[in-house]
């Protein structure tokens, strides 16, 4: 890492700004196209799809361009495109308008998530990266707690003081991107796309990685669909769902890297992964077990130190297990991954939720979560394929 130390700062620095602006207004989103202007919660749902969609699922595309151009230019661009979106959303009433924002937001993760990714695993090295991530992963935590308060903040002027703070700090990374972004390219131009996706279809180990990632992220998403039913259930106020958010931020700030940087010295990132999984499925299966409020918060508390150990690991191996010719490539197939395990994690937690309400077993789904999780946490322990990539 010292070899590249001042432009893993920078992504740090990168990380904390666009993580805040994010988390300022997104959860805002619905709220005030709803409620302040009358919109049908569909279509304000069918909206955020959009951005998903244009997002995670056009990922692999962001990925070929972050294989075949400059990063730092990519990065940039995709900067630019989310300081139009945001502002944007700042000033439309209308559901086309909103829908062009959500474009713009989506397409311009497109161009930044894979390159910036990249740009990661082109700095760091398999003896570092995992360090290294669950540093950035703390970032990550530090600002999901300061957005939402700042936006709350700026709320308190008008939702158009919302949208300009999130744009103003995309505004600073597009000129820290500009400025001081480390000018490195994934892969080699020369490369065909057709050679490139021929390479990730024949590689047999990253696609059982990605498997394993997609079984992992139909258990782990219940944190934002079923924990928050559950505890609202259990202390019967809206109000607990932030509490349940603050204790998951809490306790990724305070561990998060000194926890796995003590680990990592002693274990490798798949074991790790594989035990920070195994905690995931253990606290699915004991939220049965838990009917008091302090209890369910602990079990969070439980849950959220299988992701920290977890989710650094994970994110180091699929950089360690990526193709370096076609590393952006590699990048956006795992943000596929990722959108189909925590999409088809969401329908499932919300049908399961109905579902179990319906026929009186409001416990039923738990033992399926956590069995899934073990799964997952079973294929990293047995995956020593994953090993020395």
């Amino acid at each position: 890492m010292a070899n590249h130390r001042k432009s893993l700062v920078v992504l740090l620095v990168f990380t904390f700004f666009m993580v805040t602006g994010f988390e300022m207004i997104m959860p805002l989103i619905i709220g005030h196209y709803v409620d302040d202007l009358g919109f049908l919660a569909t279509k304000v749902a069918f909206a955020l799809a959009v951005r998903k969609f244009s997002q995670q699922g056009l990922a692999m595309f962001g990925g070929l361009l972050a294989d075949r151009r400059d990063i730092r230019s990519l990065i940039s661009l995709g900067m630019f495109l989310r300081v139009l979106g945001f502002s944007a959303l700042g000033f439309t009433r209308t559901f086309p308008g909103l829908l062009l924002s959500m474009a713009f937001i989506g397409f311009g993760g497109v161009l930044f998530e894979p390159a910036y990714q990249t740009a990661i695993a082109f700095l760091t090295t398999d003896g570092n990266r995992a360090r290294y991530l669950s540093l950035n992963n703390t970032v990550v935590g530090v600002a999901s707690t300061l957005g939402p308060l700042i936006g709350a903040l700026l709320l308190r002027v008008d939702f158009r003081g919302v949208c300009l703070g999130a744009a103003a700090c995309f505004l600073m990374n597009l000129v820290i991107a500009a400025a001081w972004m480390p000018r490195v390219r994934g892969g080699t131009r020369s490369v065909p796309v057709r050679r490139s996706f021929s390479t990730l279809a024949g590689d047999g180990r990253y696609l059982r990685f990605v498997g394993l990632m997609v079984v992992f992220w139909l258990a782990a998403s219940q944190i934002d669909i079923s924990f928050p039913l559950r505890i609202r259930e259990i202390a019967g106020t809206p109000e607990s769902v932030s509490w349940m958010y603050s204790v998951y931020a809490a306790v990724t700030a305070l561990f998060q890297y000194p926890l796995v940087s003590w680990l990592l010295r002693r274990h490798s990132p798949r074991r790790i992964a594989a035990a920070g999984t195994g905690i995931v499925g253990l606290s699915l299966l004991c939220v049965p077990l838990v009917e008091r409020t302090g209890p369910f918060l602990a079990l969070v508390a439980l849950l959220t130190l299988g992701m920290l150990l977890a989710r650094p690991n994970q994110q180091s191996l699929a950089l360690s297990l990526a193709d370096r010719e076609a590393t952006g490539l590699y990048v956006g197939f795992n943000y596929l991954g990722f959108a189909v395990g925590s999409g088809g994690g969401a329908l499932l937690g919300g049908m399961l939720f109905d579902l179990s309400r319906l026929w009186g077993t409001p416990n039923l789904p738990w033992p399926l979560y956590g069995v899934v999780a073990l799964a997952a946490a079973a294929g990293f322990a047995m995956g020593r394929e994953f090993d020395g990539a």
